[in-house]
């Protein structure tokens, strides 16, 4: 099993970083919201996604957005929040593949390791 495979499920990933929450994710999206201007039915790919803090926000503010995670418990989380225009899936994102056309594909903070 490759280190990253339980990582991001493991209680040590979610000491280390607890003080990230919803208040950075939103700061992050809305100054890239600014910097890009996307048309308002822009599709949003958020690899990665964890609990789906930046898609859920993102999706607040109205746009579709798809998100794409390996660890099952973090999705579990993001799930509670799906609706018609936001979807979670549970993916490697190095394998992922989807016939969709994405208008901005977004890996943030620490999917890479």
């Amino acid at each position: 099993m490759d280190w990253f495979e339980n990582w991001f499920d493991s209680k040590y990933y979610h000491i280390l970083y607890k003080e990230r929450d919803d208040s950075e994710a939103i700061l992050l999206i809305d100054n890239l919201l600014t910097q890009f201007n996307p048309k308002k039915n822009a599709l949003f790919l958020d690899l990665a996604c964890g609990t789906g803090r930046h898609a859920i926000y993102l999706n607040k503010k109205g746009f579709p957005v798809e998100g794409v995670d390996l660890s099952k418990t973090s999705l579990e989380k993001a799930k509670k929040n799906e609706n018609k225009i936001l979807k979670f899936y549970s993916e490697d994102i190095r394998d992922f593949k989807k016939d969709n056309k994405y208008d901005f594909v977004l890996n943030l903070f620490t999917s890479f390791g």
